[in-house]
C-alpha cells in the first residue's frame, strides 16, 4: 500500500513529467526564446553621472523609469565635475544631507523598478577624495647623489632629493665605492649610512679611501597631472571633491577610502530599504608610483630577498653585471604589479564582499599605467571591464574608423573573463573625446560596428558611455559631460532607441552563452609588464583560429590536463599551451601597447622563468599537453641566486631534451608534448584540426570579416561581423559537422534554417549575405546527417523591384525646433542642403508622407502572403532613424541597414498612405544656435564647448531620409521565424 510520502513523490514526479509535456517544442527552446527577448543579465548598462551632483528627485525617477522601459537594466553612478562647458554647474554639496536623500532616492527608485546600480567609489572617476592624506596617495622613489674621495671627513647638507607639495621622507642613505667610469659598484663596498642623516638634512661622515657616491633614497608625491584632482575647470572633479589619488601598493589607503566613502554610501543604501549590486573603481589614468611606505617588507614577501643592497640600481648603477641588474630591475616591477593585483584589486574585492556587494573595475588602464599583471587584475574582478572608443569616424575610410587602437584592451579584458571563470566581460562603450564631433553626433547605425568590432574581440556585456542625468527643467538636450555619447532621454531618438538596444541585448545574450572556443593559449611570461594585445592576426597561428593569454599566476593555479586538453576548473580548455613569453612578437603591436601605455613592451620573447613555472610546465606535459616554444634559459628573479638558474636548466633539459628547434623539433614525454620550431599552426593543421572559421577571399582581405565563437554543450554559436560600408555576399565555413546552420538576425530578433550547405572535412560551409556592417549569429545545435545534400535554394533573400517612389513627398517638421510646419520635398534631399535654415539646422523629428497606388502586375495578381511572396518597403539611406507607418499600422523602427520593413499585410492596391517618421540628432540644431543671440536659440545648453567639442562652424551632419526609397518584393520562406 503506498504511503502518505510516496504519494506525494508520486504526485510530485508525475507533475514533473506532464509538465515536460506541457513545456515541449516552442515552449522548451530556451535559447530562441531569451534570444528574442533578453534576460536583463544580457541588456547594457550604462555610466550615469550625476554633473557637479545637478541633479534632483524629478530627474533621477525619469531616467530610471526611461532605462528600464527601453531596455537598460543597471547604472553605474559616478560623480564628477568634468563636461562639456566652460564654467561649473551649481549642484548641492556632496555628501551632504540633500545629496544623501537624492541618493536614498535613486536606491529606492531602483528597487522599486529593478534596476540594477552601482556605485563608483571617488568624486571623479578614480580613488581619490580630499580625505586622502599625503601618506596615503600615490608616492615615488626620488634619488640624490654625492661624489666624494677619502679619505676625508664630510661635514654638510646632503641634497634633498624632489619633493612634490612639500611632503617627501627618507628611505635610506647608502655609499658606495664606484669602478672607473661605467657605474659598476663593488656590491661589498655598499654601506648604510642613514643613522648619520639629521632630521634637517645634515650629514657627518669619515671617508674611507677611494672614490665613493653617497646616495641619498626617499619618497615623495607622483606629482602626475591625475594624481591629485582639483575642481573644474582646473581639474575634472567639483568643488568639495577635490583630493589625492590613493595609494595602489597599501591596503591601509584603499581601507581609508573606503571607511570614509564606501561605508557612508553602503550606509545610505541600507537606510533607503536597498542596496549598491556593486562597488567600481573606473579607468586608471592616474599614471605611475613607485613606493609604499612598507614597499620593503612587500618586496620581500614577494621575491623573497631583500631590496636594500640593490637600492642604487634604481639611481642607474650596475651591481654585479648588467643581467642581475636588469633582474633586480624585473624583480622591483613585478613587485609593484603584485601589489597592485592583491593590495589593491584583491583587497577592494574583499571590502566589496564583506558587504553583500560584487566588485567591477576597469584594471587595465586605458593609459599610462605602471607595470601590472593586468590579467591577475582583472581576474579579482566579479566585473572586469574594459573601454573602446568612436573617435574619427568622421575622417575614417571604409565607413568607420577600424583602427585596433580604439579597442587596445578589450581583448585583454575578454582573456581574463575567460582563464578566471567570469561570465561576462564588460566594456565602457562608445567613449568619444574630439573637436567638432563629440556630442550628439553619432548615431545608432554609426556605433554598430564599433559594437560588433567589440563582440569579436570577447566582449560580452556593454556599459553605455553615458548618460547625465539632470533635472528636467534643464530643457534640451541638456548639459552633458564631456565625453562619450549622450543616451538619455533627452537625445532625440531616445524613443526609437529599444530598437538599437535590443539588437546589443541579443547579441550579448547569446555571447554569455557557454565558453568561448579558443584552441590556442599563450603564455605571456614573467618579464612585467604582462600586457595581452588587441585582437589581431598572429602570424604564428593565422587565419581562422583565435586564442586567449595567460599569465603564471593562472598556468599555475588553475591549468590542468585532461585527455591532451590544457583546462581550467571553469570548462575552458586549448589544445596547445605556447609558451610566447611577452606581450606580441610582432614589433607593430608592441609599439601600439607601449605608445598607449606609457611602458616599454619588448617584442623580443624573456628567456627568463620562474622554477614554479618550469615544473608546473614539467607536470602537465607528463599529464599529457602539448607545449610549443623554446626552453628557458635562466630564472625569472633573483631568488637563490644563481643556484636558480642551475634549476631552471636542469628541468629545461629535461623537458626538451636534444631538440634544437630546426633539425629536432618534436620530443615527446609522458602522455604529452614538447614542441620547438613548429608554429601553432602548422602543428594544429598536421593535428588535424582545421581552421574553426574561414570565407572565400579571406588571405587577400583578412579583414573584411570577422568572429568570435562559443559552444554551449551541444550547441556551437557563431558570431559574425561585416566589417565593410557595403552588402557583401561570401561564402563562410564553420568547424562544425552534422548539425544543422541555422541563421539568427539579432536586429530583428527573427532566425531561420539555412537550406543550401554542405558538409566536408569535418566542416560547414555556406553561403550568406551580410548587409552593411551587417551582422548574424550562425547556431548549430539539431543533428543532421552527415551526407545531407543540398537543396537549391539560397539561405538569404533576393529582391525585385517593383516601384521607386522618390518624389514628392510632403514633410512635417516641428515649428517650436525652427523647422517649418509643412513642406513639400520634389524629390528626397539631405537637410543639410537646403536654404531654409529652419531645415538646414534642424534637429528632432520629421514626418515624410506619400499617398499612392500600388500597380504592378506581380501584386495585383496575389493576395498578401500567397504563393509565397513578400512586400518590402525599402527606405535605401536613413539619417539616422526611422519609424514606418503604412495605411495607420506601425510596422516598425529602422535604425541601420537594411532599412528595409515588410509591408504585405498593410498594404493596399490603391490609397495607399505612407508615413514615415525621420529622425536625426541634436548636432545641426545645436550647431545652429551657436550663431544665434542667446535668446534666439531653440536648444538649451552650454554657451560654449570645451575643447571646441562643437563650434559654430562645425561641419553639419547628413539628416534625413536620403532614400532612394523602393517596394521590392521576395521569397516569404526564408524570412519566417
Amino acid at each position: 500500500m503506498m504511503t502518505y510520502r510516496n504519494t506525494i513523490l508520486f504526485i510530485c514526479l508525475l507533475s514533473f513529467v506532464l509538465s515536460g509535456v506541457r513545456l515541449s517544442g516552442e515552449e522548451t527552446d530556451f535559447l530562441k526564446n531569451s534570444f528574442v527577448a533578453p534576460p536583463d543579465s544580457a541588456k547594457p548598462r550604462v555610466y550615469w553621472w550625476w554633473l557637479f551632483n545637478r541633479v534632483d528627485k524629478e530627474g533621477i525617477t525619469r531616467d530610471l523609469e526611461q532605462f528600464r522601459a527601453k531596455g537598460i537594466s543597471g547604472v553605474n553612478l559616478i560623480c564628477t565635475g568634468g563636461y562639456a562647458g566652460k564654467t561649473p554647474l551649481p549642484g548641492v554639496e556632496f555628501l551632504g544631507p540633500e545629496w544623501r536623500e537624492l541618493f536614498r532616492h535613486a536606491i529606492r527608485e531602483a528597487a522599486r523598478l529593478k534596476i540594477e546600480i552601482g556605485f563608483n567609489l571617488a568624486g571623479g572617476w578614480t580613488m581619490m577624495g580630499p580625505w586622502v592624506t599625503p601618506d596615503n596617495a600615490m608616492k615615488k622613489v626620488v634619488q640624490t647623489e654625492l661624489k666624494i674621495s677619502g679619505p676625508a671627513t664630510y661635514s654638510g647638507k646632503l641634497a634633498q632629493p624632489e619633493t612634490v607639495d612639500g611632503y617627501y621622507h627618507d628611505i635610506w642613505v647608502q655609499a658606495f665605492r664606484v669602478n672607473g667610469t661605467n657605474k659598476l659598484i663593488d656590491n661589498k663596498s655598499i654601506i648604510d649610512l642613514t643613522d648619520k642623516l639629521k632630521p634637517n638634512g645634515e650629514f657627518h661622515w669619515e671617508v674611507p679611501e677611494g672614490k665613493w657616491v653617497i646616495l641619498r633614497s626617499g619618497y615623495t608625491l607622483t606629482g602626475h597631472p591625475w594624481s591629485k584632482w582639483h575642481a573644474y575647470p582646473e581639474g575634472d572633479t567639483f568643488k568639495g571633491g577635490e583630493g589625492y589619488e590613493i595609494d595602489y601598493l597599501n591596503t591601509a589607503s584603499l581601507e581609508d577610502h573606503f571607511n570614509h566613502l564606501g561605508k557612508l554610501v553602503i550606509e545610505e543604501a541600507k537606510k533607503a530599504g536597498g542596496k549598491l549590486a556593486y562597488l567600481w573603481s573606473d579607468s586608471w589614468e592616474c599614471g605611475k608610483l613607485t613606493w609604499t611606505q612598507e614597499f620593503t617588507r612587500q618586496f620581500q614577501r614577494f621575491r623573497g630577498y631583500d631590496l636594500k643592497p640593490f637600492m642604487p640600481v634604481l639611481a642607474g648603477y650596475t651591481i654585479t653585471d648588467s643581467l642581475v641588474s636588469n633582474r633586480f630591475r624585473e624583480d622591483f616591477d613585478r613587485t609593484i604589479q603584485d601589489c597592485i593585483a592583491e593590495n589593491f584589486y584583491s583587497q577592494f574585492n574583499k571590502l566589496c564582499h564583506k558587504y553583500g556587494m560584487k566588485v567591477g573595475n576597469e584594471a587595465g588602464g586605458p593609459n599610462d599605467i605602471p607595470p601590472q599583471d593586468v590579467l591577475k587584475n582583472l581576474g579579482r574582478c566579479d566585473i572586469p571591464a574594459g573601454e573602446f572608443w568612436v573617435n574619427g569616424h568622421y575622417l575614417a575610410a571604409g565607413g568607420y574608423n577600424s583602427d585596433r587602437h580604439l579597442r587596445l584592451n578589450l581583448k585583454q579584458t575578454a582573456t581574463a573573463a575567460h582563464v578566471y571563470g567570469k561570465r561576462q566581460a564588460m566594456a565602457e562603450s562608445f567613449t568619444q573625446q574630439e573637436q567638432d564631433r563629440t556630442h550628439w553626433s553619432l548615431g545608432p547605425s554609426d556605433l554598430k560596428p564599433y559594437a560588433n568590432d567589440a563582440f569579436c574581440e570577447g566582449i560580452n556585456r556593454i556599459m553605455l558611455h553615458q548618460a547625465t542625468c539632470q533635472p528636467p527643467s534643464d530643457g534640451k538636450p541638456g548639459y552633458e559631460f564631456c565625453a562619450g555619447q549622450h543616451f538619455t532621454p533627452n537625445i532625440t531618438w531616445w524613443e526609437q532607441s529599444p530598437a538599437f538596444f535590443s539588437y546589443l541585448s541579443r547579441c550579448q545574450y547569446m555571447l554569455q552563452q557557454g565558453l568561448f572556443v579558443g584552441d590556442v593559449c599563450f603564455y605571456l611570461g614573467e618579464r612585467p609588464p604582462t600586457l595581452v594585445p588587441p585582437k589581431y592576426t598572429i602570424p604564428s597561428l593565422g587565419l581562422g583560429y583565435d586564442c586567449d593569454y595567460c599569465n603564471a599566476e593562472v598556468l599555475l593555479t588553475r591549468m590542468s590536463v585532461k585527455n591532451g586538453r590544457i583546462v581550467l576548473p571553469d570548462g575552458m580548455s586549448y589544445r596547445l599551451l605556447v609558451l610566447q613569453n611577452c606581450t606580441s612578437d610582432s614589433p607593430d603591436i608592441c609599439r601600439e601597447v607601449s605608445r598607449y601605455q606609457k611602458l616599454t613592451v619588448s617584442p623580443v620573447p624573456s628567456k627568463a622563468m620562474s622554477l614554479e613555472v618550469i615544473s608546473k610546465i614539467r607536470e602537465m606535459v607528463l599529464n599529457g599537453a602539448t607545449i610549443v616554444g623554446p626552453p628557458p634559459e635562466y630564472s625569472a628573479g633573483l631568488k637563490n641566486y644563481p643556484d636558480c638558474d642551475l634549476q631552471i636548466r636542469k628541468i629545461a633539459s629535461q623537458l626538451w631534451g636534444n631538440l634544437d628547434g630546426k633539425n629536432l623539433t618534436v620530443r615527446r614525454l609522458g602522455k604529452g608534448r614538447v614542441i620547438w620550431g613548429k608554429t601553432p599552426r602548422e602543428i594544429l593543421l598536421e593535428d588535424g584540426v582545421e581552421p574553426d572559421f574561414s570565407f572565400e577571399g579571406q588571405t587577400l582581405q583578412p579583414e573584411k570579416f570577422d568572429y568570435i565563437h562559443r559552444t554551449d554543450r551541444k550547441t556551437e554559436i557563431y558570431f559574425i561581423a561585416n566589417r565593410t560600408n557595403k552588402t557583401e555576399t561570401t561564402d563562410f565555413s564553420f568547424r562544425v559537422n552534422a548539425k544543422q546552420p541555422e541563421i539568427w538576425n539579432p536586429v530583428t530578433g527573427k532566425i531561420h534554417k539555412a537550406t543550401n550547405f554542405r558538409q566536408a572535412n569535418g566542416s560547414t560551409t555556406l553561403s550568406l549575405e551580410l548587409d552593411r556592417f551587417g551582422s548574424c549569429f550562425m547556431v548549430f545545435r539539431d543533428p543532421v546527417s552527415k551526407n545531407k545534400t543540398n537543396k537549391p535554394r539560397q539561405n538569404f533573400a533576393t529582391f525585385k523591384l517593383v516601384a521607386v517612389m522618390d518624389s514628392s513627398w510632403q514633410v512635417t517638421f516641428d515649428p517650436d525646433w525652427g523647422g517649418p510646419a509643412q513642406v513639400e520635398f520634389p524629390k528626397l534631399a539631405n537637410w543639410i542642403n537646403q536654404a531654409d535654415d529652419g531645415i538646414k539646422y534642424y534637429s528632432g523629428k520629421a514626418t515624410y508622407r506619400k499617398t499612392f497606388d500600388l500597380i504592378d502586375q506581380t501584386y495585383l495578381s496575389l493576395k498578401p502572403g500567397e504563393k509565397g511572396e513578400r512586400l518590402f518597403l525599402d527606405l535605401g539611406n536613413v539619417k539616422n532613424v526611422a519609424e514606418v507607418r503604412l495605411n495607420g499600422r506601425n510596422l516598425g523602427i529602422l535604425w541601420c541597414a537594411p532599412w528595409q520593413v515588410d509591408i504585405t499585410e498593410a498594404i493596399r492596391e490603391k490609397g495607399n498612405m505612407l508615413e514615415i517618421d525621420v529622425i536625426n540628432l541634436w548636432a545641426n540644431r545645436v550647431i545652429g544656435d551657436l550663431k544665434l543671440s542667446k535668446e534666439n536659440r531653440f536648444t538649451k545648453t552650454h554657451d560654449a564647448f570645451r575643447f571646441g567639442m562643437l563650434k559654430s562652424d562645425t561641419p553639419l551632419i547628413d539628416s534625413g531620409l536620403l532614400g532612394p526609397v523602393r517596394i521590392l518584393t521576395s521569397s516569404f520562406n526564408l524570412l519566417e521565424k
